[in-house]
């Protein structure tokens, strides 16, 4: 199955053609998303019910957590999933998110087919786990130095907020309706993220997912545009930079992502 109505060029077809061949028969993108959210709600379900008379100041760990995040994710996007390294770990998020995502989805063509294609956008299930424990040392750290509410706080902060980044990142990949169109962050982040997937920029440009804002701070952004531009500048393409460098310069659209068997021989 494949979207009709599409520009897609042959290799990005080709490769939707055998990545899904090598998707498992039993594999179902809702029991996907459902694991997901089902384990994200459970787990804010045990912070919440920890926090205890929670004073105004300890809220304000929220947004900073969700801040920290976003810095986290821009990141771990700029300098680990479009860089290959020699860490096995590591290598591999390079391998699923550049030699992956990035050839089945294109700027010709971001969207999915059906339920079975959301594998190559969702992380898998277990990094839930892997994000939990990875917080709970700063978590600890709030709960003891400051207060045991922003412990929990804190904990919540990043669990939705991973949660949040799956939901506008699959938002990116969906067909384009009417609600997505005019739905404030949304649709800033559908075009923001689909002039990352040009081959050419996806290097170093539009980094941040869940949000433009790291981009602006940075200066990785392909928008002329303030704060209040980044975050709500929908699908209008007026402010786009004219001047952009092109951190990954390719003449054919054959070679615009290397190959893992080129990546392997040059390590």
């Amino acid at each position: 199955m494949e979207v009709s109505r599409t520009i897609m060029g042959q290799r990005q077809r080709r490769y939707r053609e055998t990545y899904r061949e090598r998707v498992a028969g039993w594999y179902n993108g809702w029991l996907h998303v459902l694991i997901i959210y089902l384990a994200g709600s459970i787990a804010l379900y045990i912070y919440g019910a920890n926090t205890v008379d929670v004073q105004w100041w300890e809220w304000l760990v929220l947004p900073l957590g969700f801040i920290s995040y976003q810095i986290s994710e821009y990141i771990l996007h700029m300098y680990v999933m479009h860089r290959p390294r020699k860490n096995v770990v590591l290598r591999a998020l390079y391998i699923r998110h550049t030699l992956m995502h990035h050839q089945f989805f294109t700027k010709e063509e971001m969207r999915f087919a059906d339920h079975k294609d959301w594998r190559v956008t969702f992380f898998p299930p277990f990094t839930m786990l892997g994000l939990t424990l990875l917080s709970i040392i700063p978590s600890l750290a709030a709960g003891i130095v400051i207060s045991e509410n922003t412990g929990w706080l804190l904990m919540a902060a990043l669990t939705a907020s991973y949660m949040f980044y799956e939901l506008i990142h699959f938002c990116c990949h969906i067909d384009d309706n009417w609600l997505v169109r005019n739905i404030p962050l949304i649709n800033t982040a559908r075009r923001h993220h689909t002039a990352h997937h040009d081959h050419s920029l996806m290097m170093g440009v539009n980094m941040g997912i869940g949000t433009a804002v790291p981009d602006w701070v940075m200066g990785t952004s392909d928008l002329d545009r303030g704060l209040w531009g980044h975050l709500f500048n929908g699908y209008d393409e007026r402010h786009v930079r004219t001047n952009l460098q092109k951190p990954f310069k390719t003449t054919d659209s054959k070679h615009a992502v290397p190959t893992r068997q080129a990546v392997e021989a040059r390590s």
